[in-house]
């Protein structure tokens, strides 16, 4: 009986470890499925849960991933207070993301909103049991900064501006990467790079940004040096009477970033891992030694914090040839893309102060045609563990030209 009872007892604990948590996700949390918060199960199949402030539209996630996800059956489709709505599911990725579901009365929200959900199997079905409902559209506009530095561009934990002396203001404890200013914790309105200059922004210099249109949202704004982070930086915003967003840097304790470098593209893989790390060379060089290279790429950065590009959109590279890259500039492509070149050395020259990075790309062999590649003769190939390496002069590389140690 002992026996029996104990296994009992681990068949409950695995289907409790097992068990699927349910999860809101919405506009009144910035969209935000890793922190959406999650239904409790109050009997089999029976679940609830109170939110705060719930507003808009949302859909029901599960363990906070995008799939599966259940919503509605049409765009547009309403539950109001009291009502009881059959959730349309997506349950695998090839699959269409069902619709938004709007809850309550469009322009209004809910104080401690109480919803209930219940699941039967992948049928579930969701109420709006109650909430204090009040007018949005009464409240005064609220603006915020999100962005990778501050909030990883959560609109639920996006640093707001707050009234000091008559004057928007915001202190944000570390101010680097990308960012943009939006208001009412939503992507509606947004302000980030002017779109006629393209600069960044700059300590004590007003920046007059540009705003979301008919031609799409504007780009992520970056300090003017984006090679560095301001702490305890302390923003203002001002709405002119033209209608134009001035957000102005005022103070701020200036560092450099620590980050590496790297080369991400269509031959390497579009990634920033080890195999497309730059060395350290000193304070200003590194170096990447690629067994094959060739076709379009780009620079950056930290894990996509920065991106340098091609100098011009119709500029393309040449073997053995020095390019200065452009900030935020496009894909660079190779001007022969049917060819790759071998045992190449990639250096990156940069100067931090003035925003400047320049790059060679070298070899000393003639190209091959990619169909044609194969390993020269000067080197041996090895296959360990079912992994391919090349030993040139003493040095082991994986497949990539990535030095193994």
């Amino acid at each position: 009986m002992k026996k029996i009872f104990s296994l009992f007892l681990a068949m409950t604990a695995m289907v409790a470890v097992n068990a699927a948590t349910y999860n809101m996700v919405g506009e009144f949390n910035g969209w935000a499925n890793g922190s959406a918060p999650a239904f409790t199960e109050v009997s089999a199949g029976n679940y609830e849960i109170t939110i705060p402030d719930f507003w808009g539209e949302a859909k029901v996630i599960v363990d906070n991933n995008w799939v599966p996800q259940y919503g509605g059956a049409n765009q547009g489709d309403v539950v109001l207070v009291g009502e009881t709505y059959t959730l349309s599911a997506k349950l695998e990725d090839a699959t269409p993301d069902p619709a938004n579901l709007l809850f309550g009365k469009a322009g209004f929200g809910y104080k401690n909103a109480k919803l209930t959900l219940k699941v039967e199997g992948d049928v579930l079905s969701i109420t709006f049991v109650s909430g204090e409902e009040y007018d949005r559209t009464a409240l005064p506009d609220t603006y915020q900064l999100v962005g990778a530095c501050t909030n990883n561009w959560n609109l639920a934990d996006a640093i707001q501006f707050e009234e000091v002396d008559g004057v928007l203001t915001a202190i944000v404890p570390d101010l680097s990467g990308t960012f943009k200013i939006v208001k009412n914790r939503a992507w509606d309105e947004q302000w980030a790079t002017n779109r006629e200059t393209n600069a960044g922004l700059t300590l004590g210099v007003p920046y007059v940004m540009g705003a979301k249109n008919e031609s799409g949202d504007p780009a992520n704004l970056s300090l003017a040096n984006p090679f560095g982070s301001y702490t305890n930086a302390v923003l203002t915003l001002k709405k002119e009477d033209n209608g134009d967003m001035v957000l102005t840097l005022v103070s701020g304790e200036f560092q450099l970033m620590q980050a590496d470098w790297h080369i991400p593209g269509e031959f390497l893989g579009w990634n920033c891992n080890a195999e497309q790390r730059f060395e350290k060379i000193d304070d200003n060089t590194y170096e990447l030694l690629a067994f094959e290279f060739g076709n379009r790429f780009k620079v950056v950065y930290g894990t996509w914090a920065v991106e340098f590009g091609a100098p011009t959109a119709d500029a393309v590279w040449e073997i053995n040839k020095e390019y200065t890259l452009a900030l935020k500039g496009p894909d660079f492509n190779a001007i022969d893309n049917k060819h790759i070149f071998e045992d190449c050395i990639i250096t990156l020259v940069v100067d931090y102060e003035n925003v400047e990075v320049k790059l060679t790309i070298s070899s000393e062999t003639l190209p091959s045609a990619v169909e044609d590649v194969v390993v020269p003769n000067t080197t041996t190939k090895v296959i360990e563990n079912g992994q391919i390496y090349i030993i040139r002069n003493g040095v082991r590389y994986n497949a990539l030209g990535g030095v193994v140690k």
